[in-house]
């Protein structure tokens, strides 16, 4: 399946939430013009819709987790977004889909991240976030994941990034105690990142253990610069905090030896 068919999934799906219960048949005949396939997976998005009311209803967990639910992700394998050609997803978030790709244009492996369009329909603030995402993309720090473009194909918004073996650092905390010389050497790393971003202005918004990628060979690598700025601007303003911080949720994926993507 091609972002396009995702994206006019996600279109119907959402303009089938305004309808009356009693128009839902008519409108997706008509809307879908024949097409069942398309059909089914709208309905099947439908029929998988939380209870009325719930904010992460139409917001944070939004479409494309439930496209995610209904194992549609993974028809993206094999396809081709942008320069990069999707081999394999590797996780999800509320910030959006994780795969690994590679660049068929400079022959490297990336991690590929697929924005929500929830995230990117507004034009001001999904300017604001390439102003922002460009900026993290010129740094140039040992322990900050290298970013190598902001990019878009028919719609759909992505970031590709350097792949990164090892585990966050939620999953080294969970295997059991870390040696003080090892706490001090992360914390040094991750203060380094960090000092560095904010001499080139850029405020990370959501430093957590999720992302601090620990690598084999004892580098730091703090992730997702940038990122929370865009969910952080999704949140009401009268959101409490700790509901906010769900909307920055990032990619994860579980136990050791884990690619993640940016």
């Amino acid at each position: 399946m091609t972002p396009a068919q995702l994206q006019k999934i996600e279109q119907i799906f959402y303009a089938a939430l305004e309808q009356e219960p009693d128009d839902v048949a008519r409108f997706l005949e008509a809307a879908c013009e024949g097409d069942e396939l398309l059909r089914r997976k709208v309905e099947a998005l439908l029929a998988s819709r939380q209870p009325a009311g719930s904010f992460i209803e139409t917001s944070a967990a939004g479409v494309a987790t439930r496209i995610i639910q209904n194992g549609q992700a993974d028809s993206l394998v094999g396809e081709t977004i942008g320069h990069y050609k999707i081999s394999k997803r590797i996780g999800s978030g509320g910030m959006g889909e994780g795969y690994l790709a590679t660049d068929v244009t400079a022959g490297r492996k990336a991690a590929l991240k697929l924005l929500p369009m929830r995230f990117t329909g507004d034009a001001n603030r999904l300017k604001r976030f390439q102003q922002e995402a460009r900026a993290v993309v010129a740094l140039n720090h040992p322990n900050i994941l290298t970013v190598y473009e902001i990019g878009e194909d028919h719609s759909t918004h992505y970031i590709a990034s350097e792949m990164i073996e090892g585990e966050t650092l939620r999953q080294r905390l969970a295997r059991g105690r870390i040696e003080l010389s090892e706490v001090v050497d992360v914390a040094i790393q991750v203060a380094s990142a960090l000092a560095a971003a904010h001499e080139a202005g850029i405020v990370h918004r959501d430093i957590n253990p999720g992302n601090i990628m620990l690598r084999p060979d004892g580098y730091v690598k703090v992730l997702d610069f940038g990122i929370a700025k865009l969910a952080e601007q999704e949140a009401p303003a009268a959101m409490p905090k700790d509901e906010a911080l769900l909307l920055v949720e990032t990619i994860h994926v579980a136990g050791t030896g884990t690619r993640r993507p940016g």
